[in-house]
């Protein structure tokens, strides 16, 4: 009998069974499609190998600034040999961690039979715990199907010839990352958004900085806007007609879950994911959940860190709960966010840096963005960043909130000069009233 079975291979579960198996549990995972889920096949890892070529583009342009003149373009060809690459060694990278941890792996599609056991491939096995880590599938709009020309991000990071004009239907994460990568290699990019913002999850200027930044590399962008059908040249609005060669259905994930399974043992859930408490565990107290198939976040990091308190829960280890979530958009210019929004903080004071006023990015001339603390009396509570490599700088934000590390103590850490990083301390002093390094008023 195994310690535990793993019902998915994404991030989480991967996660979960190394972590198992390093405090001595016996552990296998099962996996229907590929190892290493979303974020390896059809996610993290292909969008970023292409946003790496597409930001090769926008860095030779921006070399113009510095003195350097280059002639560029995009061999899309030689670009989704790059992403598929790096596809394939994400591929073995899991499966050697997996391999060398002892973790096993069965492939096929598993159903639970009962609190203890697991059924795949027509085979039963038995296990103290059970992890379900099921993953999402993309959002459609009701009405209109997927097929070759209406895509979802799935499709998307595995074509094989660049688009003329893509339309992206969503102004959030997805929608924001592929415009950046599609305008730089070469297409013609129009985003369609219902809200009056893009990225309406975090602060408005947020939102608008990205906005201008996607306008001046030519993205077409159409806020407050509802899509009411799609032909299969044509994406049709209120008043608007846009033709186009495809269309990227980007308006959030669902849970993948078996309702029924779920229901015959008794597992609480709902639409929005498997109920869990911060130990994991669902209703059932031997079946833990973990990833996107809770509801809680998407994200893959987030589904690693609630793989490893799944884990320690399993194995009798004490586990904090999840507090802090990096929140990144690997778009150009990136965009970090951590903690409260300002809407969300209860009466909050803030604070914004221009990376304008930040040597290295003067030096380096790119100055779009900002830092910005989001404070509740003298406890910083939020970040949102805009700016080259930002994603970069919020695992300091992070930690700043994770532990309650006050303002003085932030701004008495001396801070490399000149760093973009420098910013997260001036942003703070800025917040305080003791910022030295921008004009008054600024």
């Amino acid at each position: 009998m195994y310690d535990c079975i793993i019902i998915g291979g994404g991030p989480s579960g991967i996660s979960a069974g190394t972590r198992i198996s390093q405090l001595g549990g016996k552990v296998v995972i099962i996996e229907k499609d590929r190892i290493g889920g979303v974020c390896t096949n059809w996610g993290c890892i292909p969008t970023k190998a292409m946003l790496a070529s597409a930001k090769s583009i926008h860095d030779a342009l921006l070399a113009e600034r510095l003195g350097v003149t280059a002639k560029v373009s995009a061999d899309f060809r030689k670009v989704i040999f790059h992403r598929d690459e790096q596809v394939k060694a994400s591929q073995e990278h899991n499966l050697a961690i997996l391999k060398s941890h002892g973790v096993e792996v069965i492939i096929g599609e598993g159903l639970i039979k009962d609190k203890n056991t697991v059924i795949v491939n027509n085979n039963e096995y038995g296990a103290k715990n059970i992890i379900i880590c099921t993953g999402s599938d993309t959002k459609s709009i009701p009405g209109i199907n997927f097929n070759s020309k209406i895509i979802s991000s799935k499709e998307l990071v595995t074509i094989r010839e660049l688009p003329r004009h893509l339309v992206i239907i969503g102004g959030g994460v997805i929608g924001l990352e592929f415009a950046s990568i599609f305008a730089h290699l070469g297409s013609k990019v129009t985003i369609i958004e219902a809200f009056d913002r893009l990225l309406y999850s975090e602060d408005a200027e947020t939102g608008d900085a990205i906005k201008k930044a996607l306008e001046e590399a030519g993205v077409q962008i159409l806020l407050s806007t509802k899509v009411d059908t799609i032909s299969q040249t044509q994406v049709i609005t209120r008043g608007k007609k846009i033709s186009y060669d495809k269309t990227l259905i980007a308006i959030g994930r669902y849970p993948l879950i078996d309702a029924v399974t779920c229901s015959r043992l008794g597992i609480q859930h709902d639409k929005t994911g498997i109920r869990i408490n911060d130990r994991m565990q669902t209703s059932v107290k031997n079946i833990y959940a973990i990833g996107d198939a809770t509801g809680k976040s998407v994200l893959a990091h987030v589904g690693q860190r609630q793989g490893i308190i799944a884990a320690e829960a399993i194995m009798g280890k004490k586990t904090q709960p999840i507090m802090a979530i990096p929140r990144c958009v690997y778009s150009i210019p990136e965009i970090a966010c951590v903690g409260k929004t300002e809407s969300q903080a209860k009466n909050p004071t803030t604070a914004t840096f221009p990376l304008s006023y930040n040597a290295k990015a003067m030096l380096e001339g790119t100055t779009e963005g900002f830092i910005k603390v989001i404070m509740e009396g003298k406890r910083i509570v939020g970040f949102q960043m805009v700016g080259l490599n930002v994603t970069e700088l919020v695992h300091e934000a992070g930690l700043i909130i994770e532990n309650n590390i006050s303002p003085e103590d932030v701004m008495k850490t001396i801070h490399a000069h000149p760093t973009v990083g420098e910013s997260i301390k001036l942003a703070v002093q800025k917040a305080m009233g003791e910022c030295v390094d921008i004009p008054k008023g600024a």
